[in-house]
């Protein structure tokens, strides 16, 4: 799981978080506070987060040769 933030101005994508850099709520709440305050909406930046999550499933090299394509 991570966040990420993305910043626009004026309704045109200025810039995102990479993946790595939010790991978790906490930092995301801290860096949030601080691109809030440095891109306000009083100045046409919009700022929303998201969080992603990733799954994955292991096989032995048998059970995936068993799968159908």
């Amino acid at each position: 799981m991570y966040y990420e933030i993305n910043v626009s101005k004026d309704g045109v994508h200025l810039f995102a978080t990479a993946e790595r850099s939010i790991p978790t709520a906490s930092w995301a709440r801290k860096v949030l506070e601080y691109i809030c305050e440095k891109f306000p909406e009083s100045e046409g930046f919009s700022v929303t987060i998201f969080r992603w999550e990733k799954t994955g499933t292991g096989f032995t090299p048998e059970e995936f040769f068993e799968m159908k394509p």
